[in-house]
């Protein structure tokens, strides 16, 4: 027997994996695929209200070449 479970990722817990375990026999195989509707590095960076407003802020310094220079000695301390 096969099966596809479609949920949030958040609705994962030990109650629904037994629930799972219930239906199959103890020689079943689990495959798990989990999909991140993130789709881009941006979309990521995007995705907190402090992490939008840094991008935001990265972005405008860039535009008015504002660049920050460091070394690589300063980047390893």
């Amino acid at each position: 027997m096969n099966a596809t479970f479609n949920f949030p990722i958040d609705s994962l817990n030990i109650e629904l994996i037994k629930k799972i375990q219930a239906l199959f026999s103890n020689n079943a195989t689990i495959e798990l695929t989990i999909i991140d509707n993130i789709q881009s590095e941006t979309d990521y960076l995007l995705s907190t209200p402090e992490n939008k407003r840094i991008l935001k802020k990265s972005i405008k310094q860039l535009n008015s070449n504002n660049l920050v220079t460091k070394t690589l000695d300063e980047l390893t301390k």
